[in-house]
């Protein structure tokens, strides 16, 4: 099959080699042009790059409007205040213990229910600029 599929793409290659050579090029002219087997083989060739970061085993998505999902919600009469970050897909543990990485010593609970974490002791506004450095 891939034998098929090479020769389906040199043939194609062959076609649109001669044709855009004939568009570009004067007629004078005569400019060396690359075999259809070299376009091939030069595009078959793995590039030399880094390998891509990890994907992250969590997504923390935006609202409607395009706002982070952070909320502030004030418990017993005003001196309770908790931080609860919603619509996380994937695992909520993995964002937590980046989370105590970051903000060791900091009450952070998972709510596997709902898949949220709940936050004390930290202003919501550093929750928001973290969610934001790490690309959400």
């Amino acid at each position: 099959m891939f034998a098929a599929s090479k020769s389906f793409a040199t043939r194609c290659l062959r076609s649109f080699t001669t044709s855009a050579s004939a568009l570009n090029a004067p007629a004078s002219t005569s400019k060396t042009t690359a075999t259809a087997s070299e376009v091939v083989a030069k595009a078959a060739a793995p590039k030399a790059t880094s390998p891509p970061p990890l994907p992250k085993s969590y997504f923390v998505e935006r609202t409607k409007s395009g706002q982070l999902p952070v909320y502030r919600d004030i418990r017993n009469g005003g001196t309770r205040e908790l931080i609860i970050v919603r619509k996380i897909q994937g695992d909520a543990g993995a964002l937590r213990t980046q989370m105590l990485q970051t903000y060791p010593g900091t009450d952070i609970r998972v709510n596997e229910r709902s898949n949220q974490l709940v936050l004390q002791g930290l202003p919501i506004g550093s929750i928001r600029q973290w969610l934001i450095l790490k690309g959400f």
